[in-house]
Order: structure tokens, then C-alpha cells, then sequence
């Protein structure tokens, strides 16, 4: 079997909602217009980007189910990792009514709580359960030996590949020889997604393809067409973004969606919602860096 389904550029969806938890469906729905417009593949929804770790599986739902019917032909990838097994036993179910191309989870812990081993188990629990496809994740806090663990994850029947954040891209390479490269890796940061398309990565997830997936579709496609100093003038590009961003809270990242006229709407506490000034300064560097003439 061809594991390769996913090729291309995945935005990791932001998760917009008001104070009470439900989803402003109508700056989803302009969120999904304006990244199919900007050429991407697919959406990632509900994984770190979109919050998972905070909002409610109510809420979650809601952002499947809106970017579901957004989406059109686009293929969806849903996150389905939460704190408690039976909470991301109860999003599995609801992505496998749903209907998406596949689900996906980090590691049932970010800590060294679960043993390489129970984390193994945890995603052959994930490859049983669910009746699409299977993304594992692989992140510099999996204390483990990473190809092992590459290796084991392989071994799962309906495990197809791995969202891949590592710095280490002669490791990355030898990942992706896992399985005699019959693996489907998706490059996980966003400032080296030339280097993980170079190291054999089929496409890419991140966060700032939500606000300038023109850019990071430049990366990718010129990067398949042979002119790596086109794609790399477009990873550039693509960093001045992330120079401005970084820094700052997930409400932060996503003050730049207020150019397109999208509601951002509200923020889980403790988290700080920017304020009219602080949305201002964003904006006014960004334009200092050159790249809100990619936001339109």
C-alpha cells in the first residue's frame, strides 16, 4: 500500500470562539475561503495551533464539523490527542462520523510520564479506533530513541506517517528512509520547511499558513519545480513573518486575520487578548517587514 496521501501545503487551523465556547463559524468559514485562495492542501484541525491542550471537546467538535463543510474537496486531518483517553476516544468517534482523510495525535504526554512503549501502545490504540488513516508526531520533547520509535510507529497497520518536528535534519533524512521510504512525513516547522522538502519531507503543517499560505505555497512549489533560490527567497519571506510573531500567545499570532475583516473572537484565560494597541503594533511591524502585502 502507497502510505503517501498527503502532499502539499496544510495549514494548522486556528481555532476561533467566543467566550462561551461555541465556534464563530462565519470567521471559520472566511479562514478555510482564504487559505484555499492561498493554494493550501489541507487543514490540521485541533492540534496545538488550534488549542487542543485548552478547549473543551464541545468546542473541538465544533471546529471539525465547520471546517468540514468549509472545506470542500480539501483534505482534513483531524488532532485528536487530549489529556484523558476517553476524551480522545469520544473525538475519534466523532472525526470517524464526520468523515476526515485521516486523525492525528501528539504524544499522549509532553512529559516524561508514559514510557516509549506505552506511547507505542497508545497509537496502536489510535490505528484501532479510528477508521481513517493515522499521523503519529515526533517532537524533540519524545524522550526516546527517535528511530526506534519511527520504526515501531511504522509497524502499526494504518499508521501512514508522521508529522515531523525535529532541528535535526540528518536525522529527519533518516526518518524518512523508515520503511523503505514508504513513509508520509509532514515537515513541522515552519521557519525550515525548505530544508524538511530537501530531506524528502511530502509537504508541510504549521501555523503561519494560516495567515500567508501564498508563501509558504511559493516554498513548496517552486521547491517542486527545480528553483531552490525562488523557494528559498520565499522561506525568507516567509521568517520575516515568524521574526514578528514569535513571542507571543496564540491570540497574538492570530491578530493578523483582523486585515481580512475575520472576528478572531475571544481567548482561554490565563492567556492575555490583545488589545486595539497591541493589534496595531503587530501590524505596524509586520509591515515594517515587508509581509503584509501577503495578507489579502
Amino acid at each position: 500500500m502507497d502510505n503517501i496521501k498527503f502532499k502539499g501545503i496544510y495549514s494548522a487551523t486556528f481555532s476561533l470562539y467566543d467566550e462561551n465556547m461555541n465556534v464563530l463559524k462565519d470567521s471559520v468559514r472566511k479562514l478555510i475561503e482564504y487559505n484555499l485562495k492561498g493554494g493550501v492542501s489541507g487543514f490540521y484541525v485541533g492540534g496545538n495551533t488550534g488549542e487542543c491542550t485548552v478547549l473543551p471537546n464541545k468546542t473541538r467538535k465544533q471546529m471539525l464539523e465547520t471546517v468540514k463543510e468549509a472545506a470542500g474537496n480539501a483534505q482534513i486531518i483531524a488532532h485528536v490527542g487530549a489529556g484523558h483517553l476517553d476524551d480522545v476516544d469520544d473525538l475519534i468517534e466523532h472525526a470517524n462520523a464526520v468523515g476526515v482523510d485521516a486523525i492525528a495525535s501528539l504524544p499522549p504526554s509532553l512529559t516524561s510520564y508514559y514510557s516509549p512503549e506505552e506511547t507505542v501502545e497508545y497509537y496502536k490504540h489510535l490505528a484501532k479506533k479510528s477508521k481513517s488513516n493515522v499521523l503519529a508526531y515526533i517532537t524533540p520533547v519524545l524522550k526516546c530513541d527517535i528511530m526506534w520509535f519511527a520504526k515501531q510507529i511504522m509497524a502499526i497497520d494504518n499508521v501512514i506517517g508522521i508529522k515531523l518536528t525535529v532541528p535535526d535534519y540528518y536525522l529527519f533524512e533518516k526518518i524518512k528512509l523508515v520503511n523503505d521510504g514508504n513513509i508520509n512525513i509532514l515537515n513541522g516547522p515552519d521557519e525550515a520547511m525548505l530544508a524538511g522538502l530537501s530531506m524528502g519531507a511530502d509537504g508541510a503543517i504549521g501555523t503561519t499558513y494560516n495567515i500567508v499560505p501564498v508563501l509558504a505555497r511559493g516554498i513548496y512549489d517552486n521547491f517542486q519545480n527545480g528553483d531552490i533560490k525562488k523557494a528559498l527567497e520565499y522561506q525568507h519571506k516567509l521568517n520575516r513573518f515568524i521574526d514578528v510573531m514569535l513571542g507571543g500567545n496564540l491570540a497574538r499570532w492570530k491578530t493578523p486575520l483582523t486585515l481580512l475583516g475575520i472576528d478572531v473572537g475571544y481567548t482561554v484565560s490565563p492567556a492575555k487578548i490583545p488589545s486595539e494597541d497591541d493589534i496595531k503594533d503587530v501590524i505596524k511591524k509586520l509591515e515594517a517587514a515587508g509581509t503584509t502585502e501577503y495578507i489579502k
